[in-house]
């Protein structure tokens, strides 16, 4: 626990809501699906990324791209301030120029989650699905009910 805590940059006890994050990464190819797309453009509509935040969208597939593109959800991140990449392996195992670099907070909802799973060491990420969307906004770890 002390280990994970430490690698976290964390203390007992300390709460999550309000953390600042550095990068939001939204799916990967085991959670990309057109509903979780469409779960996070509903979140983001309207609303920018916060200035401090790089929110990085990637569908899981050739097919899932080809359908978000026809409604459009492509354009809602875009316009949040988000990046719409292809898709492939992406930050969920830090390839393609899309590491977290030591020291940056990511907010990823991909599936795994070990050192060094979102790029460098010391680049710590918390797992979560509508969240992300929401911590993106806000530029810290935030409740997406709100």
């Amino acid at each position: 626990m002390e280990r994970a805590l430490g690698y976290m940059g964390l203390r007992p006890g300390q709460r999550l809501l309000g953390h600042p994050i550095d990068v939001v990464f939204h799916r990967s190819c085991t959670n990309a699906r057109l509903s979780d797309l469409r779960l996070a453009a509903s979140l983001l509509r309207g609303r920018k990324v916060a200035a401090n935040v790089r929110l990085l969208v990637v569908p899981g597939s050739q097919q899932v791209k080809k359908e978000a593109e026809a409604e459009g959800l492509d354009r809602v991140f875009r316009d949040a301030g988000g990046e719409w990449r292809e898709a492939g392996c992406s930050m969920c195992i830090a390839m393609n120029g899309r590491p977290a670099p030591a020291g940056q907070y990511a907010v990823s909802t991909s599936n795994r989650n070990f050192e060094g799973r979102q790029g460098a060491a010391g680049g710590p990420s918390w797992r979560a699905r509508s969240t992300a969307a929401a911590s993106a906004v806000a530029g810290a770890i935030a409740d997406a009910r709100r």
